[in-house]
């Protein structure tokens, strides 16, 4: 009986951690879309001024240095999303066995 309530507390945590990483992977994905977005723009309009965002302020920027700190960025992002999906593959696996583990207790 014990084993099983074990079992349980730890797939509710797993699942937990699931719901986190998947809802990081998420927000990580809308940031690289909305960069990507804007490298496009860059690439489409090589002709006049380019702003970023500064808090509530629009400041003027060198377009070349703001195209390399996207691409950077982009790339971190990449990264970011890649390592998410592993550790999301993990706890998936890790909650099927976990729940296998209850079924098992169950039956047996």
């Amino acid at each position: 009986m014990e084993d099983a309530q074990q079992a349980m507390m730890e797939m509710q945590e797993v699942q937990q951690n699931l719901q986190q990483v998947v809802q990081q992977s998420q927000e990580t994905e809308n940031e690289l879309n909305g960069v990507r977005k804007a490298l496009n723009e860059l690439e489409e309009k090589d002709e006049g001024q380019v702003y970023r965002a500064v808090g509530d302020l629009m400041v003027a920027r060198d377009r070349d240095s703001l195209q390399e700190e996207l691409s950077e960025k982009k790339e971190d992002l990449q990264v970011r999303l890649k390592s998410l999906e592993k550790k999301e593959d993990k706890l998936r696996e890790k909650l099927q066995e976990t729940q296998e583990k209850i079924t098992q207790g169950m039956q047996g």
